[in-house]
């Protein structure tokens, strides 16, 4: 049972790891033994929580959950609590001990990096000294801006660091041909979460507090006319919104795929520089781009074409202000969390900073904490374990499949050969991802989320056109969750 406060997904959990590799602190855990004894009851249902007043037939949610409702605590640092926040905050604890640990004694390069980005921002006497100080080349940049083509350029080069774009290039396996990845093209630009939030009368009060954040993050910065800028950027993204695509379009598979050689871009949506975009996102040279919400982007190409500079600009520097907050002072930190936070998820107070740093390790270098994880808490005889498992629900799902008698043959043995493709990934990946090449330093916490960021866009776009690697994993072997790719 999951309590929220405002809404919450939980998924699966169950994905660790395990390496040969040298590992990053021998002293990260008291003990090398791996952690056995389930956090969560193995086998049936938690009985505790049923309200045995209420009759199943009156309120069957009362019934099943509510002794849990009543008593379970939300923390105050959460939007939702459930069993699932419960093993994720296990694993930040084990992988904060990892940290420290690699912190306090590095004995390699990866160690190395994941202690000096911990310290950078863990220095919050540092960063609150710094203050705006390590936006001063961004929004320079920003404001050096003299035309369309500038800005347009500035969106392509976001990809790698912080800053805005009404255009997002990503890369994943073609939706046609899944053996090889692809490079995809597709709508943005808003900063809140989809385009209801602009449209709807229900999320007034939330447009409201949107104004009062983007006024207050520019005035942090200090952009010159915050108030107005703030107006004029709810309005030009009210206008971005009214083209999006609605969510449940953008899950019509068949919809979003739509390859465009991109030497027509300029033809297919006129109003936007696509030659600087695509130089400044480094993707010059792909042929073609798989274009998602085809009918939206000519129409928002050519409202950025009618948009005054200044405006775009304003936008720009705020967005480059929101995504970099959280690693400023904390008067960016607060006024950002007072909005994304509170008002948008209803999380009455921001995490302890060591969360925060813990969470910025995990998402910049998964993987190597991954590798650390695993020989501390995830055995590999548990692996093995878990893929008999598996291998045996595979086997039985098979022969049951072949037995069922409302299956035509054609549609049975489709079926059939869908399992026998089913690849199943359990524990830890066999090749590990190599972070060689990204340059981290303990007193730079802006530079190396920008170097970060960089070095991650630089490894997603060495893939387009390229084989599929089977072996890379969608997540790192610490995140509890799980994932299903076709």
């Amino acid at each position: 049972m999951m309590k929220t406060r405002l809404m919450g997904a939980a998924a699966m959990a169950l994905a660790l790891a395990f390496t040969a590799q040298p590992t990053l602190a021998q002293h990260a855990h008291a003990s090398a033994t791996a952690s056995t004894t389930p956090e969560i009851k193995p086998w049936g249902f938690d009985l505790d929580g049923r309200d045995l007043t209420v009759k199943p037939g009156d309120d069957f949610n009362a019934y099943a959950n509510g002794v849990y409702l009543r008593d379970t605590e939300i923390p105050a640092d959460k939007a939702r609590f459930g069993p699932f926040d419960v093993l994720y905050e296990n694993s930040q604890a084990q992988l904060r001990a990892i940290i420290e640990a690699s912190a306090a004694n590095p004995i390699n390069d990866n160690a190395r990096k994941v202690g000096a980005l911990y310290a950078s921002f863990m220095d919050e006497a540092r960063v609150n000294q710094l203050g705006a100080q390590p936006l001063a080349a961004d929004l320079a940049a920003i404001r050096a801006v003299a035309n369309h083509s500038d800005m347009a350029r500035l969106m392509g080069a976001s990809h790698e660091g912080f800053g805005g774009s009404l255009f997002g290039v990503a890369v994943f396996e073609d939706l046609q041909d899944p053996n090889v990845n692809s490079a995809y093209l597709g709508q943005g630009g808003l900063g809140l979460p989809d385009r209801d939030y602009y449209l709807k009368p229900d999320f007034a009060t939330q447009r409201e507090a949107y104004v009062v954040y983007v006024a207050r993050a520019l005035t942090a910065a200090g952009w010159s006319n915050p108030a107005q800028a703030a107006a004029d950027i709810l309005a030009f993204e009210t206008k971005v919104a009214e083209k999006h695509w609605t969510t449940v379009e953008r899950r019509q598979i068949d919809k979003i795929y739509n390859p465009t050689p991109a030497a027509q871009l300029s033809t297919f949506a006129p109003g936007f520089d696509w030659t600087a975009f695509l130089q400044a996102s480094k993707v010059e040279s792909v042929p073609t781009l798989v274009l998602m919400e085809n009918t939206a982007i000519p129409g928002i190409a050519q409202m950025f074409a009618d948009t005054p500079i200044e405006t775009l600009k304003a936008w720009q520097a705020f967005q480059t202000v929101d995504q970099a907050s959280p690693y400023l002072s904390d008067a960016f930190v607060d006024s950002r969390f007072e909005f994304r936070g509170k008002t948008l998820r209803g999380q009455p107070e921001n995490r302890p900073r060591w969360n925060r740093g813990v969470a910025l390790v995990d998402g910049q270098l998964g993987e190597v904490l991954g590798q650390e994880y695993v020989r501390l808490h995830f055995p590999a005889s548990s692996k093995t374990q878990m893929e008999q498992l598996v291998a045996n629900l595979s086997a039985a799902m098979t022969e049951r499949l072949k037995a069922l008698d409302w299956m035509s043959d054609a549609t049975r043995e489709q079926a059939i050969l869908k399992m026998s493709k089913f690849g199943v990934k359990i524990g830890y990946p066999e090749k590990w991802r190599s972070y060689d090449g990204l340059e981290l330093t303990a007193g730079d916490l802006y530079g190396n989320v920008e170097r970060a960021s960089a070095f991650d866009w630089a490894w997603n776009r060495s893939k387009i056109g390229q084989p599929v690697d089977p072996l890379e994993w969608g997540m790192t072997p610490q995140t509890v969750n799980a994932y299903y790719n076709p």
